[in-house]
């Protein structure tokens, strides 16, 4: 895929506000493919001393490299954005923004974790689509930042099911089963049938 392709995920999804946490995993995605990314994750090289011939040249890089990295930041975000960012460096973007629209992270947070925590099967449905609603929501939280371990994430959907998966769980739990959540999935539905 050429660099032009991928940036157009950008011009797809230019960032307006409450789609931060989307725009900018894809802006991660294209500055990584353009080799980019320390842009944005490295503090700011220190500017050389001037006998140091090396250093300067490897500043001058890394200079064309926050232009280039600071022109896709600013193509793919609203015009009143660009207006308030121009001025700043590729990190000072992303800092900024990250505290204008952090919060957003943090609600979308809480309500992926009230729906995962209050998710219950209810009688005559299938488990199936249920876990895997479930394992969804784990997946999407973990996108947010908060990371679950297999076995917590394990017991929440075991803790979701009816009285009636009881003896699975006592097995599951004795046996040390070692099974990712998808194959969990799939042992779940097998035992309902």
């Amino acid at each position: 895929m050429s660099a032009i392709s991928l940036r157009s995920i950008l011009d797809a999804n230019k960032l307006v506000g409450p789609n931060f946490e989307d725009w900018y995993r894809n802006l991660r995605i294209v500055l990584m493919h353009e080799k980019l990314i320390d842009v944005i994750d490295k503090p700011e090289k220190e500017v050389p001393a001037e006998d140091d011939a090396e250093g300067t040249m490897y500043y001058h890089k890394y200079m064309e490299d926050c232009l280039t990295g600071k022109c896709i930041i600013l193509a793919s975000i609203s015009s009143e954005l660009q207006r308030k960012h121009q001025d700043m460096n590729p990190l000072e973007i992303i800092k900024h923004l990250k505290k204008m629209f952090g919060t957003q992270g943090r609600t979308a947070r809480y309500q992926l974790s009230k729906a995962l925590f209050g998710s219950k099967l209810t009688a005559n449905s299938p488990n199936g689509p249920h876990v895997n609603h479930m394992i969804d929501l784990i997946e999407e939280v973990e996108k947010l930042g908060c990371k679950l371990e297999k076995e917590f994430s394990q017991d929440l959907i075991f803790q979701s099911l009816l009285e009636s998966f009881s003896q699975l769980v006592i097995n599951f739990n004795m046996h040390k089963m070692d099974y990712d959540l998808h194959e969990m999935l799939n042992m779940l539905i097998d035992y309902e049938n």
